[in-house]
C-alpha cells in the first residue's frame, strides 16, 4: 500500500492536528491564526477596530456602558458567545466611545475574519471551523465519511487507495477536498466518498489537503468508529 519513492512529493510535510490520537489540532497553528485574526480585525492607527459611524451611534444610546465589538462572522443582535467577542470600549455618561480599547484575551478570529477564501464544501467549511477552534476535531470524521475526497491512482480503472511516507515515516493516505488542489504530478485522481476508502485504508489515517493551507489528519479508526456510531 506503502511507496516510499514519492513521499517527500506527496505528503512533503505533518499536516495540522498530526498527533496520532486525534483527528486534528490546534497548537502553533491556531496561536498564530489567532493574532492574524486580531490583525484582520484592527484598522485603527493604534492596532485597534476602527470606531465607526454606527458604533458611536450605539454609543450615544447606551451611555456609561461599554461597546461590544463582535467578530464579522456573527450577527451582533442575535446570541454571541464571549470568544466571539474582539473586545470592547468604554462609553462615558455623555455617550461618547473612548478610545482604551480593552482586548478580548479569549477571542477566537472566525475564518471570515481571518480571511480564510470561502469553502467549496461542507468538509472544507468544517475544516476551517477547526483550524480556528470554532468547532471541535472531533466533527471531522463524520463530515469526512460523506464527503467527496480526490485519492492518488496509478490509472482511472483503480479501485485501491495509495499511502505514502510522510516525512517522519508515518505512512498516510492523502486526499483532497477538491481536483484543483490536486498536485499536478499525480497520474490521475479518482473521486471517491470518504465512507467507501475506511476498508482500504488498512489503519493508517487520511492527511486532508496535505499541501493546502488548512489542513488535517483523520485516523482510520476514528472514521471505524464514526461508521460504527451512525449504525447504533
Amino acid at each position: 500500500m506503502a511507496q516510499r519513492d514519492e513521499s517527500d512529493r506527496m505528503v512533503s510535510q505533518q499536516p495540522t492536528g498530526s498527533g496520532a490520537d486525534r483527528p486534528g489540532g490546534h497548537g502553533k497553528h491556531n496561536r498564530a491564526a489567532r493574532r492574524e485574526g486580531q490583525q484582520a480585525r484592527r484598522a485603527g492607527k493604534h492596532g485597534t477596530p476602527e470606531i465607526t459611524a454606527e458604533m458611536r451611534a450605539n454609543a450615544r444610546a447606551n451611555p456609561n456602558s461599554w461597546l461590544y465589538v463582535i467578530d464579522e462572522a456573527f450577527d451582533p443582535n442575535g446570541p454571541v458567545p464571549s470568544w466571539a467577542v474582539v473586545g470592547a470600549y468604554p462609553v462615558n455618561d455623555a455617550g461618547d466611545v473612548v478610545a482604551d480599547f480593552h482586548a478580548n484575551d479569549r477571542y477566537r478570529p472566525s475564518p471570515k475574519a481571518l480571511g480564510f477564501p470561502d469553502p467549496a464544501n461542507d468538509l472544507e467549511h468544517l475544516l476551517q471551523l477547526v483550524r480556528t477552534e470554532h468547532r471541535p476535531p472531533s466533527d471531522l470524521p463524520k463530515v469526512v465519511l460523506d464527503a467527496t475526497l480526490f485519492v492518488y491512482a496509478m490509472s482511472p480503472v483503480q479501485r485501491t487507495v495509495i499511502g505514502f511516507h510522510n516525512t517522519d515515516g508515518r505512512v498516510m493516505v492523502p486526499a483532497y477536498t477538491r481536483k484543483s488542489l490536486v498536485p499536478r504530478e499525480w497520474p490521475h485522481a479518482r473521486a471517491v466518498l470518504g465512507r467507501d476508502i475506511v476498508d482500504l485504508l488498512g489503519g493508517h489515517p487520511v492527511a486532508i489537503n496535505p499541501h493546502d493551507l488548512i489542513t488535517a489528519v483523520v485516523p482510520a479508526e476514528h472514521l471505524l468508529k464514526a461508521i460504527a456510531d451512525e449504525r447504533r
